[in-house]
C-alpha cells in the first residue's frame, strides 16, 4: 500500500531515538519478520547507527513462506509467532510494521514496571493492549524525512485521532493495534496466535478472549497513554471503511466468540522446527545518520501547521460523508412520526 519501506524505516529510526532519548534502547530489542521477500529486508533498509546491536531479522525465505502460507496472502499469525518465539525480552510487544513508539511510551511503561509492586494489578499476570493514533494519510503519504515526522508528532500528538472500536461499541481490544503486550511466559504458555487464523482480521480479539480465560484484559492505555502512532496508507475514511472491498480483496478469519481455548498450537508453534536464524542489522558505509538533537524549524512548523489543517478538515468531510446516509434516515423517521401523529390529530 504506497511506501512501506519508507514507513518501516521511519518507525524503527524514530521508535529507536525515542527510545535513546529516555535511556531506553538498552533495554530494547526490535525483531522485524521478514515474511517471504526474495531480497531480504535487512539488505535495503536505510536504518540509523542506534540500529545496530537492537535491531534483528527474522527471514522467512521464499520457499519457506508459501508452504507455510497455503492460500493465504500473508498469514500474519505465523510470522509474528516466529518472532515472539525467538525474542529475548522479559515482556514481548506486537507492533505494525508502521507504528512508531513515542518516547513516552518507553518512559511511562519503564515507570510502571520499575514500580509494579505499586499497581492494582500484576503486569507480569496481564494481557496489556493500547490503541493508536492516526498520523493522516495527507501527510504520511509524502514520505518526509524523519526530523518532519518528529516535528509533527511532537506538535499535534493531542490532536491526532485514536483508532478504537469503542465507536461502535466494541472492546478496547477489538481496535487496531498501537501495541499488544505481555510477559514472555504468557506467550509461550499460551503459545502466541492461533496459527490457523491465517487470512486478515480477528487474531487480536481471538488472543484477547484465549488469553482472558487465565488472564487479566488491561487497557493499558489509561497508565502508559497512547503514544503509539500509525502512518495511515489509506487515502481517506471512506477508503478505510471499504478496506475489505474490491481495492484490497483478502479473504479474512471467521470471527469466533466461543469454546476457545487457551493453548491451540503445538509446541512447534512460531516455526521452531524450521531453520530459521536471527540476524543483526549490519550498519551500512553510505547509511544516512540523523542528528537526534532534531532542530526544530519554523519554516517546517508552517508548513506542518497548514497541512494539519488541510488534514483535520478532510478528515471532517470523510466523517460527514460516512453519516450522511445515517442522517437522512433520521430525519426521514422524525418526518414519519410527525406526520403520523399529524394524521391522528
Amino acid at each position: 500500500m504506497g511506501n512501506s519501506r519508507w514507513r518501516l524505516e521511519t518507525s524503527i529510526n524514530l521508535s529507536l531515538t525515542n527510545a535513546k532519548e529516555v535511556n531506553f534502547l538498552e533495554k530494547l530489542e526490535i525483531i522485524v519478520s521478514d515474511w517471504g521477500s526474495e531480497v531480504p529486508l535487512s539488505d535495503i533498509l536505510d536504518l540509523i547507527p542506534e540500529a545496530e546491536d537492537k535491531v534483528k531479522f527474522l527471514h522467512i525465505p521464499p520457499c519457506v513462506a508459501i508452504e507455510n502460507q497455503k492460500d493465504s496472502k500473508f498469514p500474519e499469525v505465523i510470522a509474528l509467532n516466529a518472532a515472539a518465539r525467538r525474542a529475548k525480552g522479559e515482556y514481548i510487544g506486537r507492533i505494525d510494521n508502521d507504528t512508531i513508539v513515542g518516547r513516552e511510551f518507553f518512559e511511562n511503561f519503564n515507570n510502571l514496571i520499575a514500580k509494579k509492586d505499586s499497581l492494582w494489578f500484576d503486569p507480569s499476570d496481564a494481557f496489556m493492549f493500547i490503541e493508536r493514533k492516526s498520523i493522516p494519510y495527507r501527510f504520511s503519504s509524502r514520505s518526509y524525512p524523519m526530523n518532519y515526522v518528529f516535528n509533527y508528532i511532537k506538535s499535534y500528538s493531542s490532536k491526532l485521532k485514536v483508532e478504537t472500536a469503542r465507536t461502535w461499541g466494541l472492546p478496547f481490544w477489538w481496535s487496531p493495534v498501537g501495541i499488544m503486550i505481555f510477559h514472555s511466559r504468557i506467550w509461550h504458555e499460551s503459545r502466541g496466535y492461533d496459527q490457523s487464523l491465517i487470512y486478515w482480521g480477528w487474531m487480536e480479539g481471538d488472543l484477547a478472549i484465549r488469553l482472558g480465560k487465565k488472564h487479566l484484559l488491561i487497557d493499558f492505555k489509561d497508565l502508559a497513554g497512547n503514544f503509539l502512532y500509525h502512518l495511515e496508507h489509506y487515502p481517506s475514511l471512506t477508503a478505510y471503511k471499504d478496506r475489505n472491498g474490491p481495492a484490497t480483496p483478502r479473504q479474512k478469519n471467521e470471527t469466533k466468540l466461543y469454546e476457545l481455548n487457551y493453548q491451540v498450537n503445538d509446541e512447534n508453534w512460531g516455526m521452531h522446527r524450521e531453520n530459521i536464524n536471527l540476524t543483526d542489522f549490519l550498519l551500512k558505509k553510505d547509511s544516512k545518520c540523523f542528528d537526534n538533537e532534531i532542530k526544530f524549524s519554523l519554516k517546517v512548523l508552517i508548513a506542518m501547521r497548514f497541512s494539519f489543517y488541510l488534514c483535520n478538515t478532510k478528515r471532517k468531510i470523510d466523517l460527514f460523508r460516512l453519516s450522511l446516509p445515517i442522517y437522512v434516515q433520521t430525519i426521514i423517521a422524525n418526518l414519519r412520526i410527525k406526520i403520523g401523529k399529524l394524521r391522528n390529530f
